[in-house]
């Protein structure tokens, strides 16, 4: 986790803010956890995806954090299920693949596969902070007049 302090400080829209963490780090996941805690997102993490899909049906996030190599699974399975789900209910939920380094090909190959974005682990927190809060506000009208 890298912090640059650029972010403002006025991070009220993040209040509330459902984030599901998917990763097989838990390192990360605690990291990642507890910084975005800091601005009053509300995370839920899971470590595989069966896990993520019970806790993403039942919680129902607002947006979706998915590490996507992971040795036993890989995101792109989890982002399909969650893209077949979301397209039956009819609610986009934004998701935001994780992945050690990120290559041109690997960046349209994410977002061929449903992503919205994606990050390359360690994360800048201000930076990824500014890209949740702005998704926050493209994807919840009553936010947006503020």
């Amino acid at each position: 986790m890298h912090i640059n302090n650029k972010f403002p400080t006025n991070t009220s829209f993040l209040q509330g803010l459902r984030v599901l963490l998917v990763d097989n780090d838990v390192n990360f996941c605690n990291s990642l956890t507890a910084m975005l805690q800091s601005y009053g997102v509300k995370v839920q993490v899971a470590f595989f995806v069966q896990q993520a899909m019970e806790i993403f049906v039942q919680w129902q996030p607002d947006i979706l954090l998915n590490g996507i190599s992971s040795p036993k699974e890989n995101g792109y399975a989890l982002i399909h299920q969650v893209r077949t789900l979301t397209g039956e209910r009819g609610k986009v939920v934004p998701a935001i693949a994780l992945t050690g380094t990120v290559t041109e090909d690997m960046y349209q190959h994410v977002l061929l596969a449903g992503f919205n974005l994606c990050f390359a682990k360690p994360v800048v927190i201000d930076d990824f902070v500014a890209v949740l809060g702005i998704l926050a506000i493209a994807n919840n009208p009553h936010l947006r007049s503020c």
